[in-house]
């Protein structure tokens, strides 16, 4: 169990001893009297958890409030390559805390010793940063030469942030350390089709591990007399209908796994193809009959036992894939990782390491408050340590002060619930059976 007293050491040790210790590493600090690495990282990432559009003006005073006086102008002045070094190693920093809760000891997740789930998301960067961060430039309005992903691989069970790395816009997701890091006998792990590898999913199976990933159409699929089948005519044709069967995929590879697959309902297949045609006019190419033929279906490749997960399991865990895309969309859309109002390069830089800090930080204030209840709301809780931003920024440097403003947090928190719903019953309700 994640303590309050160890969450609120943690923070003190990464943002107090850590930044300015960091701060004189990477020369952003020279002199004891000017502006200390505390207080420009604290101030910036209250400042900005408050307002993720804060003036300089706005951010001028929540440094102050964090401990060091600054003008606006002399703010501004201050946003170059040594700041962007020193954000860049305080959010390597603070990536090396380790923060879990106790998980859940109950429902479908319980089955496994972890569940991690993999995904990344693009945060599109000015084409000035080209040197630094790598893009494919893309079509539209916001294309860039220049782009950063985010690669995160998150184990959902104790909401622990296994890996949160950095890379080029342009590299496959198959290459982050996010997608190949050790992989624990027992667990269960979930990833989009960007890290779709028939060699990957047989080294899972080799490590006596579960993987769960949608199936990749026109992979090859066999049944287990070894011929290949014609998908559009032996899926199901009626909506609702579910097949659950062993099959063999991959020509050369043959990896013994079993197939899961529904037919969709026609709303859902009209999305799915109305998105298939937006990707294929963004990409200026026509788009494959093929794949929106194969949106009638969702389709799921595991090498779990139907002993250890029923068919319609299948389904529930694979929609809980989407809690990653929840909180990649709270970084964008309530942290602002990837906004700013500068054209200048290295504020805009400084900016995104350092909000991303604020969304770690917020993240260990989730899992010590809230992370216990599988009915949390994120979204709910989000708003109110927003509210706190300031106050964290003020009392960070007196642990009983800091001890206090959590322990309110944890209070305020516990009515941060989502509903239960009969008629369309939430993911929670779904993994966790029946949560009063």
């Amino acid at each position: 169990m994640q303590t309050v007293t160890r969450i609120a050491k943690a923070m003190q040790d990464v943002l107090i001893d850590k930044a300015n210790q960091m701060a004189q590493q990477s020369g952003f600090t020279e002199r004891e009297r000017e502006l200390t690495g505390s207080s420009f990282i604290v101030g910036l990432m209250t400042g900005w958890q408050a307002n993720p559009q804060s003036s300089l003006s706005g951010l001028s005073q929540a440094i102050g409030n964090a401990g060091t006086p600054i003008s606006r102008q002399g703010l501004d002045q201050r946003f170059d390559k040594k700041a962007v070094r020193f954000a860049q190693a305080m959010l390597e920093e603070s990536l090396k805390v380790v923060a879990k809760a106790s998980p859940v000891s109950a429902g479908i997740l319980s089955r496994f010793s972890s569940v991690d789930v993999v995904d990344s998301s693009i945060v599109t960067l000015p084409n000035a940063l080209q040197e630094i961060w790598s893009g494919s430039g893309g079509n539209g309005d916001n294309a860039s030469v220049s782009s950063v992903k985010m690669n995160v691989r998150w184990e959902v069970r104790s909401g622990q942030l296994k890996v949160l790395e950095l890379s080029d816009g342009t590299q496959h997701d198959r290459r982050s350390r996010a997608h190949y890091d050790g992989v624990e006998a027992g667990s269960l792990r979930i990833a989009d089709l960007g890290y779709f590898k028939l060699g990957y999913l047989a080294a899972i199976d080799q490590a006596q591990a579960y993987l769960l990933m949608r199936y990749k159409p026109r992979t090859i699929v066999y049944d287990c007399q070894g011929k290949a089948l014609d998908f559009q005519s032996w899926l199901p044709q009626q909506v609702g209908q579910c097949i659950d069967c062993d099959v063999k995929i991959g020509a050369r590879h043959q990896l013994a796994c079993r197939l899961v697959a529904e037919r969709v309902p026609l709303s859902v297949v009209r999305q799915r193809q109305e998105r298939l045609r937006e990707t294929a006019r963004q990409n200026q190419r026509p788009v494959s009959p093929y794949l929106l033929e194969m949106a009638h279906w969702t389709i799921y490749l595991t090498n779990v036992p139907s002993q250890l997960l029923a068919t319609q399991e299948i389904f529930t865990i694979g929609r809980y894939r989407w809690q990653i895309e929840l909180l990649f969309k709270l970084w964008k859309s309530d942290f602002g990782v990837d906004q700013w109002a500068t054209s200048n390069p290295h504020r805009i830089l400084c900016e995104l390491y350092i909000k991303l800090i604020g969304a770690i930080v917020t993240h260990w204030l989730l899992l010590v408050a809230c992370w216990h209840n599988p009915r949390r709301s994120l979204r709910q809780a989000i708003p109110t340590i927003r509210g706190l931003a300031w106050q964290f920024g003020n009392c960070l440097s007196q642990l009983s002060l800091l001890l206090h403003t959590l322990k309110c947090l944890c209070r305020s928190l516990r009515c941060c619930r989502m509903d239960v719903s009969q008629q369309h019953p939430r993911a929670f309700q779904l993994i966790y059976d029946a949560i009063p």
